[in-house]
């Protein structure tokens, strides 16, 4: 059984050659699947614990597809309805209880309230983070990664703009420390109330956003989080899509050979124009196909002990 230190809460004791060759791994499967999608040669291994707490499409199915391809059955709690949370019973005693049923590894989406680091202590088996908060995503910045990486082959000194709600947002927390280890450069560029109170160091902070996509060669927009904001906040979403939102107008000032990202979910009109799917730069639908890949050579190599 998997030993609890393989857990992935954060990015930060990845090397940069574990990273790299997650990505390759991915990749390839990715490439045998393309081969032969309906290909069947894994037995059964176990079982894996999926915990969402937060609502998730993407992570949740791309986990499952991911646990099923590598042999494992998904045991999913969905939300708290229809779970003994809703009888009173802690998260803490349901991860305990859940381990008592054997899974080899947890899943967890969760609020920043509940602490990752303080359950890990406490079970035999590793935690993948799922989403943490605010605190951190660490398969989508991955995942974001290796789609940039199947395209250029590196990722040192490639610059990737982040657009939007930077404060809000767990995809950017794991991005800074997948930076430090892969060595491509980040820029913000916001509204003032968008941006974290301390600019961490080594970020390229942009005035306006025509700015800061000519210095792009990817640019992820994010989602503006309305239920992480303030009811009284000042900003209003038609001022944000005249100042910040990417449409064919805006995108004229990236490089041709640019990427156009988004972590999901989109909210068309706001952040991006959905005319922006068909731009040949666009590859927010390979971030989602790349997502199974990423997680199932994560998981593969979790079980293998190569984390």
């Amino acid at each position: 059984m998997p030993s609890s230190k393989s857990s992935l809460i954060t990015l930060t004791n990845l090397s940069a050659k574990q990273v790299g060759t997650l990505f390759s791994k991915g990749l390839e499967l990715k490439k045998k699947f393309n081969q032969n999608p309906i290909a069947s040669n894994h037995s059964f291994k176990g079982n894996a614990a999926l915990l969402f707490l937060e609502p998730s499409t993407r992570t949740r199915f791309s986990f499952e597809s991911a646990c099923t391809r590598a042999g494992l059955h998904p045991l999913l709690l969905d939300g708290r309805s229809g779970a003994s949370l809703e009888k009173g019973e802690s998260i803490e005693d349901t991860i305990l209880n859940i381990e008592a049923l054997r899974p080899l590894f947890f899943v967890i989406r969760c609020n920043g309230d509940f602490n990752l680091n303080d359950i890990q202590k406490k079970l035999s088996v590793p935690i993948i983070n799922g989403g943490w908060g605010m605190r951190g995503h660490p398969t989508q910045a991955l995942l974001d990664a290796m789609t940039i990486f199947e395209k250029w082959g590196d990722l040192y000194q490639r610059q990737i703009l982040f657009v939007g709600d930077i404060k809000h947002s767990r995809v950017v927390s794991s991005h800074l420390e997948l930076a430090k280890i892969s060595g491509y450069k980040i820029g913000f560029v916001a509204p003032k109330n968008f941006l974290p109170d301390v600019i961490p160091d080594g970020v390229q902070l942009f005035k306006n956003l025509d700015e800061g996509l000519q210095w792009a060669d990817a640019v992820i927009a994010l989602r503006v989080q309305n239920e992480r904001h303030d009811e009284k906040s000042d900003f209003s979403l038609a001022d944000y899509r005249e100042n910040y939102g990417l449409n064919n107008k805006r995108l004229m000032k990236l490089k041709p050979n640019s990427m156009v990202m988004h972590p999901g979910p989109i909210n068309y009109g706001v952040e991006i124009e959905s005319e922006i799917l068909a731009d040949v730069r666009s590859v927010i639908l390979k971030q989602v196909e790349n997502g199974v890949f990423l997680r199932e050579a994560l998981i593969r190599d979790l079980m293998n002990g190569a984390l």
